[in-house]
């Protein structure tokens, strides 16, 4: 079991690190040959235990998202589509699923949050929804004697 575990936590830092595009696809073929059932060399539960608990669908759903290294070459030569694939494997794929829910969320939070401190004006600008205006900045928010002044 240690060496299971050892394996596939030097496989998903393999995949995780820098990597030229054939050699990810090499890694990602070497995972999917471990975790998919149908393979010949499927490790069983104890393979996807060990990759769940090394992180596996994180480290797959960063591969995913990012554009690290040479994606348009990974997804060229389809290490993209079987990093997909090895996410949807039975008994992995409501693990990945739930990690990419937790992402999104997160990604919702960090978007609310900017959007509050983008917005969030000094007590001398008021808040423009309560004015009824959208976020068009180009109108004045002075009181009726800044704005009888002018006159």
């Amino acid at each position: 079991m240690a060496e299971m575990d050892a394996r596939m936590k030097q496989l998903l830092n393999d995949i995780e690190g820098r990597q030229s595009a054939e050699v990810r696809l090499v890694t990602a073929t070497t995972l999917m040959a471990l975790l998919d059932p149908a393979s010949a060399s499927y490790d069983g539960e104890a393979g996807v235990d060990a990759f769940l608990g090394a992180g596996g669908p994180s480290i797959l759903r960063y591969r995913l998202d990012s554009m690290d290294g040479d994606w348009m070459a990974e997804a060229h030569n389809g290490t993209t589509d079987l990093i997909d694939k090895l996410a949807r494997l039975p008994g992995l794929q409501k693990t990945f699923d739930k990690v990419s829910e937790i992402k999104e969320d997160h990604v919702m939070t960090a978007r609310i949050e900017l959007h509050a401190m983008a917005h969030s004006h000094g007590p001398s600008h008021g808040d423009c929804e309560s004015h009824g205006h959208s976020h068009d900045h180009a109108h004045e928010h002075g009181s009726a004697e800044e704005g009888s002044a002018g006159e």
